[in-house]
């Protein structure tokens, strides 16, 4: 195997395993350490995880065919490994647009106020034509050889600059957007910092967005194996942008976890169908108020502990 597709391996094994890892704590905390726990954000965020796993398998077969290798075996088979790289590809896509949907739905179950609310249902819209608009152009107007080509032509350079650009202004606007959301929560302060940090971690995967943002404006201008470097790049970043966005779309939802064994402030918890934690993010969003705060039981569901009181 070459340096190319020996990184695109190490990258996607590395984030096959840790996104799996939270992933499943993840579904733990929302079906046995809290109560009515699991909701829409939890079954977005665990199709986007399968849609992640199976691109990386199509990833591995193309590389098993010979894509993004520097040798000659007699089994590779150029037809098979655009084609496997054009699946990879195309699930990658969708799956960037399910993960940031996840996070949106996230904040939707934390958000209070009716201003907020319909910012979120609204950029859930938006983001879900962007998702359809970008997986057409990718996938089909501009793919090349049978895989995505954003240097096929002056009008895929441009899609593609803007599809770059537009994701991460999203992930930025799903990244800050807590911090204006728990303003008013009545967590402590480090606890609420801690919170806002967790919730916009999502800004970590933006980075992998800007290196793929300076590979694709440096593809009109390679060619050959400089261009086929670039695109080999391109696909190692697009890998890593997901793993990223669904370990940070994974990691809030564990702070219930680290209290259930002790970590973290609380009292820890050993039983699971007796806990008094009635939504992943309960108090994370009780606004101030000068009555007194309503004690979660059992029953309660998180929209109801989401409503002002």
């Amino acid at each position: 195997m070459g340096s190319h597709s020996d990184s695109l391996f190490a990258a996607a094994v590395l984030f096959l395993i840790l996104d799996g890892i939270v992933v499943i704590a993840r579904v733990y905390v929302r079906t046995r350490v809290v109560t009515r726990g699991f909701g829409w954000d939890d079954f977005v965020l665990c199709l986007t995880y399968i849609g992640f796993v199976i691109s990386l398998g199509l990833n591995f077969t193309a590389m098993h065919y010979g894509y993004a290798a520097d040798d000659v075996q007699p089994w590779y088979d150029k037809k098979k490994a655009t084609m496997f790289t054009y699946g990879n590809q195309t699930t990658l896509y969708v799956s960037a647009g399910l993960v940031k949907l996840a996070v949106a739905l996230v904040l939707l179950r934390i958000a209070v106020g009716k201003g907020v609310r319909m910012l979120l249902i609204g950029s859930i819209v938006v983001v879900s034509i962007w998702t359809i608009i970008t997986v057409v152009f990718a996938s089909f107007i501009c793919a090349t050889g049978g895989s995505s080509n954003w240097a096929g032509s002056e009008r895929c350079t441009q899609v593609g600059y803007f599809r770059t650009i537009s994701n991460i202004f999203i992930d930025y606007f799903y990244a800050l957007l807590p911090i204006y959301i728990l303003r008013n929560s009545t967590m402590k302060l480090r606890l609420k910092l801690i919170a806002m940090f967790l919730l916009g971690l999502g800004i970590f995967a933006s980075t992998a967005t800007i290196v793929k943002l300076v590979i694709i404006v440096r593809l009109p201008y390679a060619t050959g194996k400089v261009a086929d470097g670039l695109h080999y790049d391109l696909l190692l970043w697009a890998d890593i942008e997901l793993g990223l966005a669904i370990l940070a779309a994974s990691a809030a939802a564990l702070r219930p976890l680290l209290r259930h064994i002790g970590l973290l402030d609380g009292t820890p918890k050993h039983g699971t169908d007796d806990t008094q934690e009635s939504g992943p993010y309960h108090e994370l969003v009780r606004p101030r108020s000068t009555g007194p705060v309503p004690r979660a039981d059992a029953n309660s569901s998180d929209e109801e502990l989401f409503r002002v009181r």
